[in-house]
């Protein structure tokens, strides 16, 4: 019933509660609870990332620690799964910085851990917050899998 579940993967060996999940840990969701917890103040994951932008500390944090942990799961996907790519949709996708910011996290992580020499592959889905529904919605109509082009692949 919950296999293929990536976001109930545990993000440290002696979990104290379900926040210790990835999909807990990093996801707009859990970067706006964090944000808010910090400063008393309720912000969409959109203004968060813009206060990022423009030099808040918080922000800037709360967004580093974001991709970083983002960057932790994806690592941890491509030494479980060696799959060819890994690909990430959702409205956090249409970020211009998405893949660089999750690339620099990656190379920090890979330089700790010498016996790491595959750099995961990552790309931005095409249809970004729309591919999940449209891949539903194709294969669901087609009765098969969706194709590689409604999931950013065809580049």
């Amino acid at each position: 019933m919950h296999g293929g579940e990536f976001g109930y993967m545990l993000l440290t060996s002696n979990p104290t509660s379900e926040d210790d999940i990835w999909s807990r840990q990093a996801s707009t969701r859990a970067l706006v609870r964090k944000v808010a917890a910090r400063k008393q103040q309720e912000l969409t994951g959109e203004e968060i990332f813009t206060l990022a932008d423009n030099g808040d500390p918080i922000c800037q944090q709360a967004v580093d620690e974001f991709y970083h942990i983002l960057a932790v799961g994806i690592y941890n996907l491509q030494y479980i799964y060696d799959p060819e790519i890994i690909v990430i949709g959702g409205g956090i996708s249409a970020r211009a910085d998405l893949i660089d910011r999750i690339r620099e996290k990656l190379d920090q992580l890979l330089a700790t851990i010498p016996l790491a020499k595959i750099t995961p592959a990552i790309a931005a889905c095409t249809h970004q917050q729309n591919a999940n529904m449209l891949g539903a919605v194709y294969a669901g109509t087609r009765g098969g899998q969706a194709p590689r082009s409604s999931l950013g692949l065809d580049k």
